[in-house]
């Protein structure tokens, strides 16, 4: 069989021609990742720490088939909306997105993208989306927090933007000022200490910003010697409930994959979410922000519309706060959640609080729900409140199986909320409405509640 000859293409100029490595455009939106977004010749160009109405010069750094990354290198022609950031440093450090606008504009931007996600990816233009919630605390908000440390410099902090080094941060604006306090008086023991400097690998501070207990992690590649495990604690305990030591024995991104050790002080502290004061640990899941997790909490109970005889289902439970949250307004809550230590958290906690209609089971989500379906278990609502990553497509289809009637959707990542709504829509829920919530102010990060029901056929009805 002869062969056929390829028919040579020719292409125009402006075909084969590349884009300029250097140009001017201005910024029309922001993309979920806190990204400006203008265009060149009608390829989007994404480029951090710029905001709508900027007229800037662009260099483009990152060339892909459709679209470009770009590094601002002249700012021609401020936004109106622009401010100047109170952090020195906001460009160079990749904690924080969005200082550079104010915080209702922040909250206009995270809204807007919510509808865009849930339009562009789910398909569901019609969906109801109320303003995002604001946080009363824009700033000092997080009680949680992760500095990683640089032996050659001795800084300790986050990674820079640029990913190349860490950042020395001595007050992030963002954390709680304990925390802040914390780190300081361990950056200053560290400098003196060349033994610990080689094997300090992190350092977790977490804050029950109710009750002013702190507990303290230092993630180390070698166990400290009894010396300067004593150095450590003397140097913080006038701050500090209690230390950990944490011995990570893989070269990994997870901060924590190795045994820890309680070293002095409370083995955890505890933080207060509305009528219940919950104990934490090192590893123990707590929103980041405890003024906003009430709240959170509040808008759940307010969605689920529960009454005294409802089943609950709280999938990815956690250390079942959600559960336990919900366990006095109904008959009982049934709490699923992979990691086996989070469940007898949740299990330890319910004991504490007296609560006795709360079941955790450890195990995958979607496992658990076709057990229960096997099992004729009834539920009236569901709460989900998934990782990043959102729902294996599996558990949803279990979900729409079991008939469950009600469910609200807790997500802290809008595009993956917007691809299971739609999944949930195929399956025969309707979405009432979405509402954000701003868990992480100045950052992109947006948490949004979703409430569903169920659509029965109309000859079930």
């Amino acid at each position: 069989m002869a062969r056929r000859r390829r028919r040579k293409i020719h292409k125009t100029a402006d075909q084969v021609q590349p884009p300029p490595v250097q140009t001017t455009m201005t910024i029309e939106r922001l993309a979920h990742g806190g990204h400006g977004v203008g265009y060149v010749d009608g390829m989007a160009v994404f480029v951090p720490r710029t905001a709508p109405g900027d007229h800037i010069e662009v260099r483009l750094v990152d060339q892909r088939r459709r679209y470009a990354f770009g590094d601002i290198v002249r700012l021609i022609e401020a936004s109106p909306w622009r401010v100047p950031p109170p952090c020195p440093l906001f460009e160079r450090c990749g904690g924080c997105h969005l200082q550079h606008l104010p915080y209702t504009r922040q909250l206009d931007l995270k809204t807007t993208q919510v509808r865009d996600n849930l339009e562009r990816i789910g398909k569901l233009p019609d969906v109801p989306v109320s303003p995002a919630l604001g946080s009363p605390v824009p700033f000092a908000y997080r009680n949680k927090v992760v500095y990683h440390y640089d032996p050659t410099s001795g800084a300790l902090g986050m990674v820079e933007r640029s990913g190349q080094r860490i950042l020395d941060i001595p007050n992030c604006l963002i954390t709680d000022p304990r925390a802040n306090a914390v780190l300081e008086r361990i950056r200053t023991f560290a400098a003196a200490q060349p033994a610990l400097q080689q094997t300090l690998k992190h350092v977790q501070v977490q804050v029950g910003q109710r009750t002013g207990e702190i507990l303290v992690t230092v993630i180390v590649a070698a166990p400290l010697t009894a010396p300067i495990q004593r150095g450590l604690w003397n140097g913080m305990s006038d701050l500090a409930t209690g230390l950990w030591m944490h011995v990570k024995t893989q070269d990994s991104p997870a901060v924590f994959n190795g045994p820890s050790t309680a070293i002095a002080g409370s083995t955890a502290i505890h933080e207060r979410i509305g009528e219940h004061r919950f104990r934490v640990e090192p590893q123990a899941f707590m929103q980041v922000n405890s003024v906003q997790m009430e709240r959170l909490y509040a808008r759940t109970r307010e969605r689920a519309q529960l009454q005294s005889r409802d089943v609950v289902l709280d999938l990815y439970s956690g250390g079942g706060a959600i559960a336990l949250s919900l366990a006095p307004y109904c008959a009982s809550v049934y709490a699923v959640e992979l990691n086996r230590q989070a469940s007898l958290v949740g299990m330890e906690q319910a004991r504490l609080l007296g609560i006795e209609n709360c079941h955790f089971r450890t195990g995958t989500v979607e496992r658990i729900l076709f057990r229960y379906l096997a099992e004729g278990l009834r539920a009236d609502l569901a709460v989900l409140d998934p990782p990043r990553a959102g729902c294996q497509p599996e558990a949803l289809t279990a979900l729409a199986k079991l008939r469950v009637p009600r469910i609200v959707y807790i997500s802290c990542s809008p595009p993956t909320l917007a691809r299971d709504l739609r999944l949930l829509h195929e399956l025969g829920y309707h979405t009432l409405s979405v509402e954000p919530l701003d868990m992480f102010p100045q950052t992109y990060h947006i948490e949004c509640i979703a409430t569903l029901v169920l659509h029965e056929p109309e000859g079930n009805t």
